[in-house]
């Protein structure tokens, strides 16, 4: 069953170690956004547009950077 997965045009593409890549780094910089989110306008006290902005803008750097260093783009 897994191998007639695997032998798959679609199987091909959910197995490939890129789509790995490109998932696992989703849910991180996506769980990194909600906590440091959280950490500056709940905890730190900084404004929500600020705080967005910054975390928003840190996380798409980060994302990028990470999709580069495991050749996931």
């Amino acid at each position: 069953m897994i191998e007639k997965f695997k032998n798959t045009k679609i199987g091909k593409l959910f197995l490939d170690k890129k789509f790995l890549h490109y998932t696992w780094i989703g849910i991180f910089i996506s769980v990194l956004n909600i906590f440091l989110l959280w950490l500056f306008i709940d905890i730190f006290g900084i404004p929500t547009i600020i705080s967005s902005t910054v975390i928003i803008g840190a996380t798409f750097i980060i994302r990028y950077v990470l999709f580069r260093r495991f050749e996931a783009i």
